[in-house]
């Protein structure tokens, strides 16, 4: 067993509480234990306690630089952007083993982003269970993840087109649908109750599935333990899907005040997904079509208008990008991004940070293993250069990734090695929805 001791850096903790200007952070590893490292001190520095490391110890001055919690992305689909299913037509041409290497390679291109948790938003054939079996038992290296298996939509609804969801038509074919998922291994149960952004024959002010239908899944996830959560457009159907005790709305591209209200009284997280709405580029170098373009257009404002009445009503705001977490996006990639456009909506830095992770863990139900820097959790860490909880941009000079105290990869003048890589000699971990991955 050795120990690490990060020293002089500042620490923000994730909790919302302002930064320790000069931090020491320590944990220990134990050999060919990976998922016991343990994080042992988290406060200013201690002279006392460095004075204990001994020969095998390692010590790194971080002087200059900011540690926060890993990234939590609460809206992640895997697949985004392969073909949908043609339902005349049985064959696929990517398959199920091409598709689950094509999702471990994006879930390996968060993590090295910094996202070292994700909630995967719909996945189908249980992808997204058996890489977050593979990588629990170390078979291969990935963020954590929380797998919802398939979406329940209603026949003929949203994404209806994509093998990532389930059809249902009543309630008994959705209760029977959101137990099988949960039987299956999933860890939340996600329904598809409005339109969205991506369908041209859908308006975003519809409703998709009967309250009864909607009742009763949340009813299934509960009894089981499981949160419950919705794809949500428009602000009548938020205040239905709170009522109803959906766990967390997501997009939200109508939001009222009062709805926001009723949100934060019944404890309703929100991921707004504000990528989505706000990155008009992303979506043309996509080529989609101009029906999707114009609704993103028209949805901005309200979208945005929407998270600072959250904000204000204190309802608990959590990231995610519903791109991938690493997509390119004026800039940066789409998680740093979206904790940017928190900030632009009223959002303060140490807020949108906190949201960007104890937020999401809370929602993720990994509160005690991740999402906060504090003694006794596994250590999911990142570094930056700067101070991002006085400037968000700072997120931008990610120096350090580690999962659970080990290192991902560090360009610290002083620990510049990538212990974890996927590729081949001589290649980058870049691409997101942009690489060449797609079969022509």
């Amino acid at each position: 067993m050795s120990r690490t001791y990060l020293t002089h850096v500042r620490i923000v903790d994730g909790t919302g509480a302002p930064a320790i200007e000069d931090g020491l952070y320590v944990f220990e590893n134990i050999e060919d234990k990976v998922n016991q490292d343990v994080v042992e001190y988290v406060g200013p520095m201690q002279e006392s306690i460095l004075a204990q490391a001994g020969e095998g110890d390692a010590v790194f001055d971080l002087t200059g630089h900011t540690m926060l919690p890993g990234f939590v992305n609460c809206h992640v689909h895997l697949d985004l952007m392969l073909p949908y299913r043609d339902l005349g037509n049985t064959f696929d041409e990517y398959g199920i083993p091409y598709r689950t290497m094509l999702s471990y390679r994006r879930a390996a291109e968060a993590l090295d982003c910094g996202v070292t948790t994700l909630r995967s938003a719909a996945l189908p054939d249980d992808i997204d269970i058996a890489l977050k079996k593979a990588i629990e038992k170390n078979m291969v290296c990935g963020p954590n993840i929380v797998a919802c298996g398939r979406g329940l939509v209603a026949h003929g609804g949203h994404a209806w087109q994509e093998n990532s969801v389930v059809m249902c038509s009543g309630v008994a074919e959705f209760m029977k649908a959101a137990r099988m998922q949960i039987a299956r291994g999933a860890d939340q149960i996600k329904m598809m109750y409005t339109g969205g952004m991506a369908s041209a024959s859908e308006g975003l002010c519809d409703m998709q599935m009967t309250e009864e239908e909607v009742k009763a899944v949340v009813d299934v996830a509960h009894r089981a333990g499981k949160k419950c959560f919705a794809h949500l457009s428009n602000d009548k159907a938020i205040r239905q899907s709170v009522l109803l005790g959906v766990d967390s709305v997501e997009h939200g591209y109508t939001l009222s005040e009062e709805t926001a209200q009723l949100m934060a009284q019944h404890g309703t997280y929100f991921v707004p997904t504000l990528s989505v709405s706000s990155s008009e580029d992303y979506l043309l170098a996509h080529g989609c079509p101009p029906h999707q373009v114009e609704k993103g257009r028209e949805a901005a404002q309200t979208h945005r208008q929407g998270v600072t009445f959250a904000h204000k009503h204190g309802v608990k705001i959590c990231v995610g990008t519903d791109l991938l977490p690493s997509d390119p996006v004026d800039g940066t990639n789409a998680t740093v991004r979206e904790i940017e456009l928190l900030v632009q909506c009223g959002l303060s830095p140490l807020e949108a940070i906190q949201a960007a992770t104890q937020n999401g863990a809370e929602l993720c139900g990994l509160s005690h293993v991740t999402g906060t820097l504090k003694p006794g959790l596994m250590g999911d860490f990142l570094v930056v250069e700067g101070k991002p909880d006085q400037d968000i941009s700072h997120l931008r000079n990610l120096r350090l990734v580690a999962k659970h105290c080990r290192l991902i990869w560090s360009t610290l003048p002083n620990l510049n090695i990538r212990r974890f890589s996927i590729l081949a000699p001589g290649y980058e971990m870049k691409g997101g929805t942009f690489g060449d991955w797609r079969i022509r």
